[in-house]
């Protein structure tokens, strides 16, 4: 997967929003490569069993990772097959992991939880609704306005708004 071990990783949770707790636990069956979905989250009740789209650009990542982690026989989406202590990652192996990517492209100063920041300030950038955002990323949402009552929008408006998230 590329010439940087665990970079495509770090991608990914560029491209998702995800936390990085929550990106390095995700599960295999909450990986849905046909509706081009991810379901997982943790910590707040909106970030609870969330589905997020997986985003254009990196679908072909998850579905590597999908594909490995099959193979393996893993339950969840990213391993180590050579972890000393078990191949799925926990956050601090997540941590660990993303470190040696950012060490490894000179990039030392930065933490994994910036990947959730760049995300955000991409879709902001590229217009994303507001709700979509904060549904994507699992916040509640600041204000309950007339909008955010009566708002409906379907897995297919939030892949439409993940897809024009552009990071150039």
């Amino acid at each position: 997967m590329g010439k940087v071990k665990f970079a495509a990783m770090v991608l990914i949770g560029v491209y998702s929003g995800w936390r990085p707790q929550e990106l390095a636990v995700l599960k295999l069956d909450g990986v849905d490569l046909e509706g081009r979905t991810f379901k997982g989250g943790m910590k707040t009740a909106a970030g609870i069993g969330r589905t997020v789209p997986i985003h254009k650009d990196v679908f072909p990542l998850v579905e590597s990772y999908y594909r490995e982690a099959e193979g393996m026989g893993s339950e969840f989406l990213f391993n180590d097959p050579d972890g000393q202590q078990g191949t799925h990652l926990t956050y601090d192996k997540y941590r660990g992991r993303f470190n040696k990517v950012m060490s490894r492209l000179g990039m030392e100063y930065h933490h994994p939880h910036e990947t959730r920041h760049t995300w955000y300030t991409a879709a902001k950038r590229s217009h994303m609704d507001d709700v979509l955002r904060n549904r994507m990323m699992g916040h509640q949402n600041e204000s309950y306005d007339v909008k955010k009552l009566y708002d409906h929008q379907t897995m297919e408006d939030m892949k439409a708004a993940m897809d024009r998230v552009s990071f150039l």
